[in-house]
């Protein structure tokens, strides 16, 4: 009979024990398996914006390329009609000398000649000019440190001393320092003086380099600005819309909004 109690007694206490450790992994799975979702939940959400962010620097980069491709032919273009005229105006020359007397082009043969002479001491003049400059450009680099030459041309940049500055920027680009940042200055440089189809270019190298550069905003902006400058109206929108959406309440985004009214 006490036999019987204990056996009993031993398995009330067992199923009990039992009973307490399931309800212990159950409320542990329950709370776990909810946080677990609410952070997935978030983590994912992050992703989607950062997503459709990088989807909009993509186009506009796209947008960026295509516009400099299609000017790239019409440049070749250009150049292809003004060879062709060129040609066919000294074939005219080339004809007229030959109808004349025998006497005035033996004149004009020796007062080309002469010309010809001059033409090549003046280029090779500038040619030497031009290597004395860059001789003197590269002794003033030599030796300095790239982050040094990089702080130095910055604070010129920020004083206006914009000839200085880009020196120096495109000698770290030589050296391959900080490609991002340096085409992005260089890219300011040019909007600053006017040049914008320059301008974009360096800003589109810049991009390519680093496209969550701090600065990225900013390059937008001007990318859209220089767009408007050169005709490219469509485009530009493009560009001051992705800086309105991508980085609201920036300074760049009030300014790009001014555009889009």
């Amino acid at each position: 009979m006490k036999i019987v109690k204990y056996i009993i007694l031993v398995t009330a206490v067992t199923c009990q024990m039992l009973f307490a450790e399931q309800s212990v992994y159950t409320n542990s799975d329950f709370v776990d398996t909810g946080s677990m979702a609410k952070k997935n939940s978030t983590e994912i959400l992050v992703l989607r914006q950062q997503i459709s962010q990088l989807k909009e620097k993509v186009e506009g980069l796209n947008t960026i390329i295509g516009g400099l491709n299609s000017e790239i032919s019409t440049l070749k273009q250009k150049n292809s009609n003004n060879l062709e005229d060129i040609i066919n105006q000294l074939s005219q020359r080339v004809a007229a000398l030959e109808s004349r007397p025998q006497s005035v082009a033996v004149v004009q043969k020796s007062a080309a000649s002469k010309e010809s002479t001059s033409a090549s001491v003046s280029t090779q003049q500038i040619a030497k000019e031009k290597s004395k400059i860059k001789e003197k450009s590269k002794k003033s680099f030599s030796g300095v440190p790239s982050k040094g030459l990089f702080k130095n041309s910055v604070l010129n940049f920020t004083k206006k001393r914009y000839t200085k500055a880009g020196e120096g920027f495109k000698e770290l680009l030589k050296r391959g320092y900080k490609k991002a940042s340096v085409s992005y200055y260089l890219g300011e440089i040019a909007y600053k003086r006017g040049r914008y189809k320059e301008a974009i270019s360096k800003y589109q190298q810049s991009a390519t380099a680093n496209e969550n550069a701090n600065y990225m905003d900013r390059l937008l902006l001007h990318t859209a600005s220089s767009l408007k400058k050169i005709g490219k109206g469509t485009e530009a929108k493009v560009f001051f819309k992705a800086v309105v959406d991508g980085y609201p309440g920036s300074k760049s985004a009030k300014e790009a909004k001014r555009y889009l009214k």
